[in-house]
């Protein structure tokens, strides 16, 4: 394992990352607190139908079922992207600081894409 580095690591993680996993991350990191999942579900689905509203009328939400949100958040966790704290039965969500390393990374790699 030896010469890993951070950058190559965050390239597998964009390779292997469906886009809404980045949505997931991004309302994390615009809510500023922790959120219950139903509260990351709304999120998520109100961040996507802002940013999207514009390029098409017939959009629809991006989390649409229950499955959909217990898949992408597992799949965050256990990435370590995202941190859970559990209280009594409520799981709280929040970027952890991996997960706010890999949006800079992401971030700066489109800036670069985009001057290239």
């Amino acid at each position: 394992m030896n010469g890993l580095s951070v950058d190559y690591i965050f390239d597998i993680f964009i390779q292997r990352m469906q886009p809404e996993g980045i949505w997931f991350m991004l309302a994390l990191r615009d809510a500023k607190k922790p959120l219950l999942k139903e509260q990351l579900k709304d999120e998520v689905n109100r961040i996507y139908l802002e940013k999207k509203k514009s390029a098409d009328n017939d959009l629809k939400p991006l989390v649409t079922s229950r499955y959909v949100l217990d898949r992408f958040t597992q799949r965050l966790e256990g990435a370590g992207l995202v941190d859970v704290e559990e209280i009594g039965k409520a799981r709280l969500y929040s970027l952890s600081k991996l997960g706010n390393q890999f949006l800079e990374y992401t971030r700066q790699k489109r800036r670069l894409e985009k001057s290239s």
